[in-house]
């Protein structure tokens, strides 16, 4: 319902508003100009002083792509707060993520927990026990390796308790449960139960449901909740009504981060983040496979090189330094995709007709790599192209093709596909009125 702002009530607000937003803006910016006074420069990050716009972007900027690596660590419960060690736990969670003030995007690569590494001095491993062995350094250097040397500027690393606290500050995020999740993790000492359909989690839920590895996709099944409770987290974080809460959010959160970010960078990086388009926001799973119980008695998953290269041109290493000129460019391969991807018809449309409808439909449009996907739990109104391994421009030629669908920018599909149809209930009318 639309309510005239002429009301006395609303006039308020929006006087509420506008105090609190202006407040916010020239407390950061003041922390941000005591910043530049006391903290050595940073190499991708413009001063407000050299660029005369003191309130633009909280008063710094990025001066050009940055790459920060983001760990989410176990917490050892036998380890005190104020120990050196007290972030030297397992990584249940791997991203790069890419911050772009050309394009003003920023794309987040999932690196599953048990991606297959090797460690120096220890052998073959899972990615996430690089931290626990040797700390921030051996895990940046172990992703650097896997992401062709890529550059990584900053790293963040996050207790995971951090989650738990953060979700009920914001009084809880709202996540589709696609079935019932029922578990005991004896190793994380963690009891899941949540039920399926839409719910709203508070934090201990969002947990749950962050770390349940029950399923088909056991461990990438949870890169993928992962990937929902992110999307959760920022509508929730960009709700106007978060913004009292800011200031307690940051003390809160001080005690469960470790970074080598200065006040400055991440001021910067805020304002970027406030000033993000959705549609500029992109994630996308590193790819690959399971393991066979030939090749490993563990359970690793197995980098896709080709598909990796595709990944860090498009979505890493989009403008590379020139400390990395000498180096295999990736762009290649990125290239070389193939022009016709493999796609998964998953039906969210409620009505087991529209499948076939949509099947030969595509096969009308000269599309050969289909097959149909176990159903999705949910029945959606509309059809979204799901961009499984990060193919952007494929999606973008079904979409043409189709003329519907909405692109999503995540890796929440089928494992076996390059796009992933999700097929909702406006399908079948947008084919018969062809």
């Amino acid at each position: 319902m639309k309510v005239s702002p002429s009301r006395p009530g609303n006039v308020s607000a929006l006087l509420w508003w506008s105090v609190i937003a202006t407040v916010t803006i020239l407390t950061s910016a003041i922390l941000g100009a005591v910043a530049a006074l006391v903290m050595p420069a940073s190499s991708f990050v413009r001063s407000p002083w050299r660029q005369g716009r003191l309130w633009d972007n909280f008063g710094y900027e990025l001066s050009r792509p940055v790459n920060i690596l983001v760990l989410g660590v176990d917490r050892d419960p036998e380890i005190a707060d104020d120990s050196p060690n007290l972030f030297r736990g397992r990584s249940d969670t791997v991203l790069v993520m890419h911050f772009d003030p050309n394009d003003d995007s920023l794309n987040v690569v999932s690196v599953p927990r048990d991606t297959q590494v090797e460690l120096p001095d220890y052998g073959v491993a899972k990615l996430n026990q690089a931290n626990a062995i040797g700390g921030v350094a051996l895990a940046e250097a172990t992703v650097r390796g896997l992401t062709n040397d890529l550059s990584v500027d900053r790293y963040v690393r996050v207790n995971t308790e951090a989650l738990v606290e953060l979700v009920d500050m914001l009084g809880g995020v709202e996540v589709f449960v696609p079935y019932p999740m029922s578990y005991l993790d004896r190793t994380q000492q963690l009891v899941i139960d949540l039920d399926p359909g839409w719910q709203l989690l508070d934090g201990r839920q969002a947990q749950q449901f962050s770390r349940f590895r029950q399923g088909r996709y056991g461990d990438v099944g949870r890169v993928q909740r992962q990937q929902i409770l992110i999307e959760a987290l920022r509508d929730r974080l960009t709700n106007p009504t978060v913004i009292p809460r800011i200031p307690a959010i940051v003390r809160v959160m001080q005690k469960y981060v470790d970074t080598n970010l200065t006040l400055e960078e991440m001021v910067a990086l805020a304002g970027f983040g406030v000033q993000l388009d959705p549609q500029q926001f992109r994630m996308v799973l590193l790819p690959g496979r399971f393991s066979t119980a030939t090749e490993s008695d563990s359970s690793y998953w197995l980098i896709d090189t080709e598909q990796r290269d595709r990944i860090v041109a498009e979505f890493l290493d989009r403008t590379p330094s020139d400390a990395f000129i000498d180096r295999p460019s990736s762009q290649a391969a990125f290239n070389e995709t193939p022009t016709r991807p493999r796609i998964a018809i998953q039906n969210a449309s409620g009505d087991p007709q529209t499948v076939d409808l949509v099947r030969s439909k595509l096969q009308q449009l000269g599309f050969s790599e289909i097959y149909v996907a176990p159903n999705w739990n949910e029945v959606r109104r509309h059809t979204a192209i799901v961009v499984q391994t990060g193919d952007l421009e494929a999606a973008r030629r079904l979409q043409g093709a189709l003329g519907f669908g909405n692109i999503e920018s995540l890796s929440t599909g089928d494992l076996d596909s390059d796009l992933t149809l999700r097929v909702g209930s406006d399908a079948r009318s947008a084919i018969e009125r062809w």
